[in-house]
């Protein structure tokens, strides 16, 4: 069954008004920006959210972004999408027009496409992921990415889900991103009931 682990298309530009599992926004979490209804997330300014439970057995991921770049090009690693300890979505530099698009899965990276770089205008990108292996990348409804065989068989754990970087690199050049409305879900494997018996006459 498909549950919609977040999700906020911003209505009221409020970002405390998130919808989708119970949870709550870590402390620190930035604040939207009333002007357009985006929220600027930088390193050490992620936008970070706690599942009361974690959600287990998932084998299914469908991600759309609503993001804009506030750099004219990538130029160091930028964390875009992170849902716990199984799944990584980031922005690598690539060239003066286009960011490669990378995503981790448990512990195996995957280059699954591009981004073009603009700071003009918001880019719509979706990522959708089955434990069949079947992946697509989108940006702006164009499939940009595919693979049919990405982490087959896997099964992923979400405690948590995490725009941005918590932490904040001085060694390294601190790239921000705006992010717009967004939805995760996530499929989980359907429960196995136990079979019922009709009851002796």
């Amino acid at each position: 069954m498909w549950r919609s682990v977040l999700l906020n298309e911003f209505p009221d530009h409020d970002v405390q008004a998130l919808q989708g599992l119970p949870g709550s926004l870590s402390p620190g979490s930035p604040a939207l920006q009333p002007s357009d209804g985006a929220v600027l997330i930088a390193p050490g300014r992620g936008l970070n959210y706690v599942l009361d439970t974690p959600l287990v057995d998932v084998v299914g991921l469908s991600c759309r972004l609503r993001i804009r770049q506030t750099d004219p090009a990538v130029t160091s690693s930028l964390r875009i999408l992170r849902l716990g300890n199984s799944f990584d979505l980031r922005l690598e530099p690539l060239t003066a027009f286009q960011a490669l698009v990378r995503v981790r899965l448990h512990r195996i990276w995957h280059d699954i496409g591009q981004l073009p770089n603009s700071i003009s205008r918001f880019a719509d990108l979706r990522f959708d992921w089955h434990t069949s292996g079947k992946t697509y990348l989108r940006v702006n409804d164009r499939l940009v990415g595919y693979h049919d065989a990405l982490s087959r068989g896997s099964r992923l754990t979400i405690e948590d889900v995490t725009f941005g970087s918590a932490e904040s690199l001085p060694s390294s050049p601190e790239q921000h991103y705006e992010l717009g409305d967004f939805y995760v879900r996530a499929l989980c494997r359907r429960s196995r009931w136990s079979r019922r018996h009709a009851p002796a006459r």
